[in-house]
């Protein structure tokens, strides 16, 4: 994928919202959908970044299927088949999901935070 690919890829991602919240069945009540991460160290900013790549890549592989179902059970069964996808991809990064949306929340807040993620997104993995 060429830079401006990734850097649009990246922009995209954080501009729409698709580093938000990921609900799952797995959160164990009130508050446990997000861990407050005010300032992120820059290891936690690495795998956020890979983490949102990999949840921008659930979303790319369920959005035709998530437009082409007709009816709202059939649109809530991919939604919640694509979460629990994107749920298995950041843990398998070693990231939990309250963490990456504590993370999201904060990068959502500040546009410095944010900016700093849209560069690490749009680069290489290493």
């Amino acid at each position: 994928m060429n830079q401006v690919m990734k850097a649009f890829m990246a922009a995209s991602v954080i501009a729409l919202g698709l580093t938000g919240p990921i609900t799952t069945v797995r959160a164990a009540g009130p508050g446990a959908a997000y861990e407050a991460v005010d300032q992120p160290t820059d290891e936690q900013l690495q795998r956020y970044a890979s983490a949102v790549r990999e949840v921008s890549g659930v979303v790319a592989e369920y959005q035709p299927r998530f437009e082409a179902a007709s009816g709202q059970d059939a649109k809530q069964a991919i939604r919640v088949e694509a979460d629990q996808k994107m749920v298995d991809r950041v843990e398998a990064g070693g990231m939990s999901v309250a963490e990456y949306n504590g993370i999201s929340q904060a990068v959502r807040k500040d546009p410095e935070l944010r900016k700093k993620v849209e560069r690490l997104v749009g680069q290489k993995p290493q």
